[in-house]
This record gives structure tokens, C-alpha cells and sequence, in this order.
């Protein structure tokens, strides 16, 4: 039986984290695959261009598949920008990446963690937000994965009923975009558990399942090896609440449905 393994994990190939691909390798035997951050002109480097070296990030994984008799998939993930779509399909578009997670981060001002957005009144930063990661659904040409929908609503104090009446017409818009291409939506354990917005997800994954939403994935977010399948369990029990029992997972981009254990 095909196992579910974390589809969103960090190495020194994104430029905020400093951990190994053999760290990762000995923290689990199931099938590793990295998804390395793609930010043009990034907010949290100087609007530097955060670019994963491909060559570099192949030849390493190389290397390691060499040495452990393992089979490594390239993942990405895509920090999407308006203004840098031509950017962002010229790069993806040679690349062989196995699955491509599809993130807004920023808005080519800021990012939306800084700690500015606390300053914003709720309906302007969740409709600022929430416009630009529609946006980014219509216009990205591929991709798999919505990762945290919730991102930025991590800085600040929520309620789920205030966010209900803020947000929900927006996530409709963006849940049947998602829907319409097959793109499966992330529980993402940075999210979930670290900044405690289990309550956000409580609330999206029955409104993504009425509208007819069926594919799901889990995330860590790992930036480091011992937060490889983070939360799993928790997000698992929350799934199985809501009828869900099966996750996918993407090779060469197609997906494979796994059940959830």
C-alpha cells in the first residue's frame, strides 16, 4: 500500500533554511520529496530575488541518491506575484518538478508575516489577501498544491466568526477556481499548529467539501528535519471529522490517491 508522505519541506536550497537533505533522509525512510522557495524580488530579503539554484538543488539530490539508494522528487514552491508571472512560468517551465506548490507570500510591498499587516484593518488585509491568491490560481499555468491559505492571517487575531463574515465569499471564489483545476488544498502544520489557526481550517475544509473540493494534502512546512510530518496526526483527525479519507500525492505532477492511516 502506497503511504502519504510530507509535500512541503525545506532545505538549504530556499533561502531561509539552513538544513540538509541527509538530515531529512535519516528522519524518515518514506519517500522524500523538497520543495524549495521560488520569491522574485522577496520582501524578506531586500527584494532580492530568492531563486533556487536548479542545477545545483539536481546535482545535490543526485548525490544523495547515490549514496542512499533513494529515489528523490523535485518539488517547488512558487511565491506568486502578479508582476512576476513571465518570470515565474520562464523558470518553471524547463524544469522537471514533480509537484509545484503554489503560495502568496507577497504582494511586491510586503510581505504578508510582516509585522506591518497588524497595523491594517481586517477587511483590508483579508481582501487584499485573498484577491491576490485567487489571482495567482487563474493565472498560474501549473500547479498542484494551495498551500496555506491562511498565511496571512498568521500575524494577526482572528475570530472565526469575524473571519466567516470577512473571508468567505473570497475563499468560495478561490475554492472553485482550486476545484476547476485540480489543484488540492494544504493543511499546513506551520499554520495549523505552530500558529494555532487550527480553528481557520475547522472552518474552510467543510466549506471546500460542500463545494465539492476532494483533494487534500498535508504540509509541515519543515524548515528543519525534526518538524518533518509536524502536526500529521492532528490534520489526519480533522480530515477523517469531515469525511475525508484519502490525500494525494503528486509524482511527475499527476496525482495518486493515498488513505489517510
Amino acid at each position: 500500500m502506497t503511504v502519504y508522505y510530507d509535500q512541503h519541506v525545506h532545505t538549504r536550497h530556499s533561502f531561509d533554511s539552513e538544513e540538509t537533505i541527509e538530515n531529512y533522509l535519516q528522519q524518515t525512510t518514506k519517500q522524500l520529496v523538497t520543495t524549495e522557495h521560488l520569491d522574485f524580488e522577496n520582501p524578506s530579503e531586500d527584494f532580492k530575488d530568492s531563486i533556487p539554484n536548479f542545477n545545483r538543488y539536481n546535482d545535490d539530490l543526485q548525490r544523495h541518491e547515490e549514496r542512499f539508494e533513494r529515489q528523490i522528487l523535485r518539488g517547488i514552491e512558487v511565491g506568486y506575484v502578479h508582476d512576476h508571472k513571465n518570470r515565474i512560468e520562464d523558470f518553471i517551465d524547463d524544469k522537471p518538478y514533480d509537484v509545484i506548490l503554489l503560495s502568496t507570500h507577497q504582494n511586491g510591498k510586503i510581505d504578508f508575516m510582516d509585522p506591518v499587516v497588524k497595523e491594517f484593518e481586517l477587511e483590508r488585509l483579508i481582501g487584499e489577501y485573498y484577491e491576490q491568491m485567487i489571482r495567482s490560481v487563474e493565472e498560474m499555468p501549473t500547479a498542484n498544491i494551495l498551500t496555506h491559505f491562511d498565511y496571512g492571517m498568521r500575524r494577526v487575531d482572528v475570530s472565526v466568526e469575524d473571519y466567516q463574515k470577512l473571508a468567505e465569499h473570497y475563499l468560495k471564489h478561490l475554492f472553485k477556481e482550486m476545484i476547476a483545476k485540480d489543484f488540492a488544498l494544504e493543511l499546513n502544520a506551520k499554520s495549523f499548529v505552530k500558529y494555532q489557526n487550527d480553528t481557520l481550517y475547522d472552518y474552510a475544509i467543510p466549506l471546500y467539501v460542500a463545494m465539492g473540493g476532494t483533494r487534500f494534502t498535508l504540509g509541515s512546512d519543515a524548515h528543519v528535519a525534526e518538524d518533518y510530518e509536524l502536526g500529521f496526526k492532528e490534520m489526519s483527525d480533522v480530515l477523517k471529522r469531515n469525511g475525508v479519507t484519502e490525500l494525494v500525492t503528486f509524482k511527475q505532477q499527476i496525482a495518486t490517491s493515498v488513505p489517510i492511516i
